[in-house]
């Protein structure tokens, strides 16, 4: 039996990337509109589960994960990053049509990947496939 976990609000599941360069670090990512975790044994999670926290795709191994098409590109620079690097880096992100498009733009300019995430919090609604 397989079981669908979702968030019961939208814009409730992230997609989050974090890069290093010296003493720099980029938070960006997507927050997505909708979207889901399949798991295939029943979520043993729930007693323990914190909304305002919520629940990371690496908790848990899930068969699937769905994600919207619908969504908003957020990106954060730590305080230690120049104004300058920053409107670099906003418009490589910005006018990247995937991950893998900012994600090589980064690279290139020395920056490396250091942690991916996907993570969906608030109220939860769970339904099984029989």
């Amino acid at each position: 039996m397989a079981f669908k976990i979702s968030p019961k609000s939208e814009f409730h599941i992230s997609e989050r990337m974090t890069y290093r360069k010296e003493n720099k670090e980029i938070n960006c990512g997507f927050l997505w509109k909708s979207g889901s975790f399949l798991i295939d044994t029943p979520p043993n999670f729930l007693n323990e589960y914190e909304q305002h926290i919520g629940i990371s795709v690496g908790d848990q191994d899930y068969s699937e994960v769905r994600l919207s098409d619908e969504g908003n590109k957020l990106i954060y620079y730590s305080e230690t990053t120049p104004k300058a690097e920053q409107d670099a880096l906003s418009s490589i992100f910005n006018n990247s049509k995937t991950t893998d498009d900012f994600d090589i733009g980064f690279q290139h300019k020395g920056w490396q990947l250091v942690d991916v995430d996907i993570v969906m919090w608030g109220e939860l609604v769970i339904t099984s496939d029989s």
